[in-house]
Order: C-alpha cells, then sequence, then structure tokens
C-alpha cells in the first residue's frame, strides 16, 4: 500500500443521506469517495450516536476537505435564510 492508497476521513455526518450527498459532491469534483458506517446505522440505529464517515485517497484529502468545506457553510447558509423566512 501506498502512500496515495491511505484513506483519510475528510466528513462525518449525522446520517448516510447527507453523507452520500457529499460523495456525490466529490466524486463530481473527480474525488473517489467511500461512506462508512452507514450500514451500522441502518442495522443498529438504537446505539447512540454513530458517526458516518465519509473517506477519500489521502493524495485527495486537502481538495476534498475544502469541498467539504464549502458544502457545510452552503448548508449554514440555507438553514440561515429559512430561519429568516420563518421569523419574517
Amino acid at each position: 500500500m501506498t502512500m496515495e492508497d491511505k484513506l483519510v476521513t475528510v466528513g462525518e455526518f449525522e446520517n448516510g443521506f447527507e453523507a452520500e450527498l457529499a460523495k456525490v459532491r466529490l466524486e463530481a469534483e473527480g474525488i473517489e469517495a467511500i461512506v462508512v458506517g452507514g450500514d451500522l446505522l441502518a442495522v443498529m440505529p438504537a446505539i447512540g450516536r454513530i458517526k458516518v464517515e465519509l473517506k477519500v485517497f489521502e493524495k485527495d484529502a486537502q481538495k476534498a476537505a475544502q469541498i467539504i468545506e464549502a458544502i457545510e457553510q452552503e448548508n449554514s447558509s440555507e438553514s440561515d435564510e429559512q430561519e429568516s423566512d420563518e421569523q419574517a
């Protein structure tokens, strides 16, 4: 296994759906990604706070982290807009 083959976690999510959406976004940018833990959540939902992880090859980690950060900022902006609309 080379350094490029090593998988690293670039994001943790509350559910598999969010992780899969981020995976699709990364793949659209040319970054291979896998979701780890979503199947565990489906089988054992009663276990406390299981995080679903999004992993990429180490060589893509920096770019992937930037994309994940952009996704989180977009989600945060959308939440803020919804709260403003609800208050108006």
